[in-house]
């Protein structure tokens, strides 16, 4: 990600203790020793905190879509 903008400064500091919290309730910190398994699930927690705030923050009017470029791609 090159220059995030606030809200998506916000949405990985919202994802940030989700992946903590994670790794505690798994018992490691060490992200040498995850699984495959610990490791992806560990991605999908960050992921899925990091849209959820961006969804939050575009659902509350307060970030307005990125415009679509060519091919409909933001």
């Amino acid at each position: 990600m090159v220059d995030p903008d606030e809200h998506e400064i916000a949405a990985i500091a919202a994802a940030s203790p989700m992946a903590g919290e994670y790794l505690e309730s798994i018992g490691k910190t060490d992200l040498a020793i995850l699984t495959e398994a610990e490791w992806l699930t560990l991605l999908e927690v960050v992921i899925t905190g990091y849209q959820d705030e961006l969804a939050r923050r575009l659902d509350a009017g307060r970030h307005s879509a990125p415009p679509l470029a060519a091919g409909g791609r933001p």
